[in-house]
């Protein structure tokens, strides 16, 4: 720039000015900013793990209060059968002082009963006397142990303790563990009520394992500590910082990021105490503590919160880097100096666009390109003399718009030269998606055979709303003379749509390799298609299996329109009935079978949703009354002149609207006797 004119150094002026106050509140700005968005970043920290702290609390109370409900409902089970032992027990007395019996034959019936008492496998009655001897028990093996050597859960006498609580206040409760039938066995943990028989001078017992209560807290347990576990791996803190939870011996409930794998080993300041040593020092008294820690001088530094939950031995820990709490205020700045220079660039072009000096230079500039539109662009560029010496004439904002217009220039014959080179990409692709129909057609099934024909007349047919469609259909003979035939849809249209229809096809014809029952195809089928289908593609289907001899249909329907047979007198029966959801949905799911008889000279036919939602030009459906119409007002016809005429009659119905679903039909007519 020549500062030979007041022009320019107005311009200069101008712009110098402008860019002093941009840096000015660019500076004062980025300052206050970053203040307090370090402070709220840093509280959104605390409130988080605050937050975490909170919920770790609700789950670890809930946890407990099922521990102590499952408990309470254990110990009300054992009370209620406890209570049914004594009425036994007092019947038999009843029956004494009635004189029916006998003190040693009522004993004798009540040791009898006692010894068949067993709930199941781990819940069991026994009664021992005041020496301690098991005298009756639901678990063979216990008669005739001494129970003196048995210590319960505190390491008192079990029978002993037992006996003289139960004689005190009627009842008594204890755990104890059972000693294993093998010396090198675990022993069993068990609880038991105990309540004292005075009559007879008897304390029955009802035991039950208390291994399943422990293992169900267990199991809860870990479910808590894996939703906790997801919830922070899917957890972010400001941009990039995170949340992992440490027990007190060092390992982590939840991982940290693989990126951050070697934080908690990392020194402070480089040779100070590591994370995992400072995080340790963590006072036990819940509440959140903060500090910096600057790892590897090469490495960021971090600002830490983390707070000790010690029911669990947990570290709830909240990490996040400092450069984190900072960039909010480096993006203000950044975008501010954007702000800040397009203000500039636009004041200082306003200031120079007054120089009268590049009227003429945009005039020319003007004229060629009112005359672009008028050259071929896809011939080689042919700039005039005069414009292609303007960049190196003026080096300024009219050499530099010169130098785009001839960029500009080469910029349109490129896009051009491309636009023709996408338009031959796109007649190929065209051809190539002709070629994928025509494979798809052939992929179709071959005309049945003539020994096939003579006792069932079968045809199908299928229009493509693209080149490619999503819908399919088969017949082919089983390994044991049935005719198997098939009608399906997929869920989506044009290319997918034909590799899940091929992939379904091809698996249809693997599995009816060794199976014949449709319902059991169909679930063989849905387990294939739903192990991975990422794009949660799915399939409505028909599989039917005719015995041509008997007649005989079977079927099973996944979410697909319902077969009609057109029965001889011209009537129409519909085959409803849902057998289960569409395949690929979900793995494992049932699908009921149905069966029929086909009469001799009645059809079956199956269809698709494009036939019976096809559009007419008012945007009216074809719908399902019209089709049940069509089909019982014809007169009685073969497979092919069914189907066609259908096709015929849906067409006829859209006038000409576009076609936007796939249209197929199957029909199977038995031949008459």
């Amino acid at each position: 720039m020549r500062l030979t004119s007041l022009r320019s150094k107005i311009f200069l002026l101008v712009g110098l000015t402008l860019l002093l106050g941009a840096v000015t509140v660019m500076l004062v700005t980025q300052r206050n900013v970053t203040r307090s968005v370090v402070a709220s970043e840093q509280q959104a920290v605390k409130n988080v793990l605050n937050l975490l702290v909170r919920d770790s609390e609700a789950r670890w109370g809930a946890l407990l209060t099922d521990k102590i409900t499952t408990v309470r409902n254990g110990r009300g089970h054992l009370v209620e059968l406890g209570a049914t032992v004594r009425s036994v027990l007092s019947m038999y007395v009843e029956q004494i002082d009635a004189g029916l019996l006998s003190p040693a034959q009522a004993q004798n019936l009540a040791q009898a009963w006692i010894n068949q008492l067993a709930t199941n496998e781990q819940r069991f009655g026994f009664v021992f006397d005041h020496t301690f001897k098991v005298i009756a028990s639901g678990e063979p093996a216990l008669v005739g142990v001494d129970l003196s050597g048995l210590q319960d859960f505190k390491g008192h006498p079990l029978a002993a303790s037992a006996y003289q609580e139960a004689r005190a206040t009627g009842q008594s409760f204890a755990i104890y563990r059972w000693p294993a039938a093998h010396s090198d066995g675990e022993s069993e943990l068990r609880y038991a009520y105990f309540s004292y028989f005075e009559p007879w001078d008897w304390v029955f017992a009802i035991t039950d394992n208390a291994a399943a209560i422990s293992s169900q807290f267990d199991r809860r347990r870990e479910e808590m500590e894996t939703a906790v576990r997801e919830a922070l791996v899917s957890l972010r803190l400001a941009e990039t910082g995170f949340a992992f939870i440490m027990q007190d011996d060092g390992q982590l409930v939840s991982p940290l990021p693989g990126q951050y794998t070697d934080l908690l080993s990392s020194q402070n300041l480089g040779s100070g105490p590591t994370l995992q040593a400072m995080l340790k020092g963590i006072p036990a008294t819940g509440e959140v503590a903060t500090f910096t820690f600057n790892g590897q001088p090469q490495t960021q530094g971090w600002s830490i919160g983390a707070s000790h939950f010690k029911p669990l031995g947990w570290t709830i820990v909240a990490a996040v880097p400092n450069d984190d709490l900072t960039r909010p205020a480096t993006k203000l700045r950044n975008r501010l100096a954007v702000i800040f220079l397009a203000i500039l660039l636009i004041s200082l072009m306003v200031a120079w666009a007054l120089s009268a000096r590049i009227t003429r230079p945009l005039q020319q500039l003007s004229l060629f390109a009112r005359k672009l539109p008028e050259q071929d662009l896809s011939a080689p560029a042919d700039i005039p003399d005069h414009i292609a010496r303007l960049p190196g004439k003026q080096p300024d904002e009219v050499g530099r718009l010169a130098s785009t217009f001839i960029f500009m220039d080469q910029q349109l014959r490129e896009n051009v030269a491309r636009l023709l080179r996408e338009t031959s990409s796109r007649e190929r692709l065209e051809s190539e998606l002709s070629i994928a129909h025509t494979i798809q057609m052939g992929l179709l099934p071959v005309p049945p055979t003539d020994d096939i024909l003579k006792k069932v007349d079968l045809y199908a047919t299928m229009l493509p709303a693209k080149e490619v469609g999503g819908d399919l259909y088969d017949y082919f003979l089983l390994n044991n003379g049935k005719l198997c035939f098939v009608i399906g849809d997929v869920s989506d249209k044009g290319v997918p749509a034909a590799l899940f229809m091929a992939v379904t096809r091809t698996l249809i014809r693997a599995c009816a390799e060794d199976e014949t029952d449709p319902a059991r195809l169909m679930e063989r089928v849905n387990n294939r298609l739903s192990e991975n289908n990422p794009n949660m593609m799915f399939v409505t289907l028909v599989l039917a299996v005719l015995d041509l001899e008997t007649g005989e249909l079977s079927w099973s329907n996944g979410g697909h329109p319902p077969l009609c047979v057109l029965q001889t007198d011209g009537q129409l029966r519909m085959l409803e009935g849902r057998s289960g959801p569409a395949c690929g949905v979900q793995e494992d799911l049932p699908y009921r079978l149905f069966s029929t008889r086909l009469e001799p000279g009645e059809m079956v036919l199956g269809y698709t949703d494009g036939v019976t939602e096809a559009l007419d030009p008012q945007g009216q459906l074809y719908g399902d009354p019209r089709l049940y119409r069509f089909l019982t007002n014809r007169a009685p016809a073969g497979a092919q002149d069914t189907t066609m005429a259908l096709v015929h009659d849906v067409r006829q119905y859209a006038n000409g609207t576009d076609q936007s679903d796939d249209i197929t039909v199957i029909a199977a007519k038995r031949a008459a006797s």
